[in-house]
């Protein structure tokens, strides 16, 4: 939990006592291996910020068939933010590819963080345009780059998560087939 107001002061500076105030209102979750944290198809009512594992954000077509935007691990966010956001059914779903631990915020935390604590807000809006940024220049990458320099650009961003997740799920992330990732690994 300090792990997260560590977050926010170093990006505007919150006082002791609304870090107080904030870890009455938080709460840690545990979620087993498959655990869903956020549903495709249901609105997204918490924000969680990973202290232990590995999540993926999926994405299923009607046929069934997934497709993985991006994985988030410690220290990062797992949220179906477009569904958090504005209260809409989510077009993805937030999974557990590990055991984890989150520190959650409700959606009623949030709110009520925004009305009482003074930095959040803007906090909220600079670590939103962040992350926005970070995603929008991972998608251009996925789309430009080949396989090897998709594989070796994840080796280098998130190292610890190809060591912790099958590597199915690795291959679903870089579009490619098991069989190929295989190969890439052996080269690398």
């Amino acid at each position: 939990m300090n792990q997260l107001l560590t977050i926010f002061n170093s990006v505007l500076p919150i006082s002791e006592e609304e870090q107080n105030f904030m870890k009455q209102h938080l709460f840690i979750e545990t979620l087993k291996k498959g655990e869903k944290y956020c549903e495709q198809g249901k609105v997204c009512r918490k924000i969680g910020f990973v202290l232990e594992g590995v999540l993926r954000v999926v994405k299923t077509d009607s046929e069934g068939n997934e497709f993985i935007p991006y994985f988030t691990s410690e220290g990062h966010f797992a949220v179906a933010m477009e569904s958090f956001t504005n209260k809409i059914p989510s077009d993805e779903s937030v999974e557990a590819l590990t055991n984890c631990s989150v520190a959650t915020i409700t959606s009623e935390a949030f709110d009520l963080f925004e009305k009482e604590v003074t930095n959040f807000s803007k906090i909220i809006h600079l670590l939103k345009e962040k992350a926005f940024l970070e995603k929008y220049k991972m998608k251009s990458e996925m789309l430009m780059d080949d396989a090897e320099t998709k594989y070796a650009k994840l080796l280098q961003r998130q190292p610890s998560i190809i060591r912790r997740i099958p590597q199915k799920q690795i291959a679903l992330f870089l579009g490619i087939t098991p069989h190929t990732l295989s190969r890439l690994r052996a080269k690398v």
